[in-house]
């Protein structure tokens, strides 16, 4: 499946509005937010007659549940799927096999880490009331989604150490990128914290660049470690190291910016398990037998010419200061 979905779930006293544009989409929260009660719409209005409930969107929405989950998924296709936080598969290897090369979205409800799955940092939501209105047969509230992490540090940020995930290009273009910071691989996502911990120094600034795309997991954890270590760490978390070379300006063309901007129209979920990957194959593809040819284990020195680095690093937020 791709594309960027519209859902409208209502009955005549709640209405729930969102859009879903990537596979794996997280809602968090506390008890009493109107989680539970958005997946329990969609499954009577699957099983039961005359529930009252209307749904609006182009594509079917279903729930996943119960112990023969897998026989359940094996026959929904093209859907839209919901899944409650009672439903314990989703933190399993299984239930990430299981929908490795799907052609459905899933929409999981928890309010716990699920490091099985690459979920984006931008697609982690929570429920709000957004107010009470006046319906046909009453007072209705309705309800939306907003983005939890919408609001990680802005701050202006000149980091003395540099933290990548990846110990392979961007860590090399970080590694060269700058004369006065130094730069570390954590040599993983789940190992940034552990990374951070290790090399921490009071007198020291320290910037963790993670890929977004696939970073959702780690995030909670991440965001209480900065706020532990107030003015000392900062996250940048663009979708991914390709991706921050896509859009850097080092290329010219209407076609890449319109993959970029608009990625759910391209990165088909059945062969995309999170975008960082089609950020990827898209860079390796545009510049296959070329001087800028790419490749994800060693970076081609092209990127690495003063002219170069400075488009790439004059294309980050102007908060990062990370060249002298």
């Amino acid at each position: 499946m791709r594309g960027k979905y519209n859902i409208t779930v209502e009955n005549a006293f709640i209405r729930y509005e969102f859009t879903i544009q990537r596979n794996i989409t997280v809602i968090r929260g506390q008890s009493a937010t109107g989680k539970t009660t958005l997946v329990e719409m969609i499954r009577e209005y699957n099983e039961l007659p005359d529930t009252g409930i209307n749904i609006r969107c182009d594509k079917t929405l279903a729930v996943l549940y119960g112990r023969d989950w897998q026989d359940r998924l094996a026959n929904i296709s093209d859907s839209i799927v919901f899944i409650d936080e009672q439903s314990r598969f989703v933190k399993t290897h299984e239930f990430a096999e299981a929908i490795k090369g799907s052609n459905n979205y899933f929409v999981i409800v928890t309010r716990e880490k699920l490091s099985e799955l690459p979920y984006s940092v931008t697609e982690i939501y929570g429920i709000r009331t957004r107010g009470k209105y006046a319906g046909l047969v009453g007072e209705y509230t309705a309800n939306e989604f907003y983005r939890i992490y919408a609001d990680i540090p802005t701050r202006t940020f000149e980091p003395d150490v540099i933290i990548t995930e990846d110990s392979n290009s961007g860590f090399e273009f970080w590694n060269n990128v700058t004369d006065f910071c130094k730069c570390i691989s954590a040599g993983g996502k789940s190992n940034i914290i552990k990374c951070l911990k290790e090399d921490a120094k009071a007198d020291k600034k320290y910037l963790a660049i993670v890929d977004g795309a696939a970073f959702g997991a780690e995030l909670e954890e991440m965001i209480q470690y900065i706020k532990y270590r107030n003015q000392n760490v900062e996250i940048y978390a663009p979708e991914s190291f390709e991706y921050i070379l896509l859009t850097s300006g080092l290329f010219k063309s209407n076609d890449i910016n319109d993959k970029c901007n608009n990625t759910y129209d391209y990165a088909d979920s059945v062969k995309y398990m999170s975008w960082e990957q089609f950020y990827s194959e898209l860079l390796t593809a545009i510049t296959k037998d070329t001087e800028m040819q790419y490749s994800k284990h060693k970076l081609n020195v092209y990127y690495l010419s003063e002219r170069n680095m400075e488009l790439v690093v004059n294309s980050l937020p102007d908060r990062l200061k990370i060249r002298s």
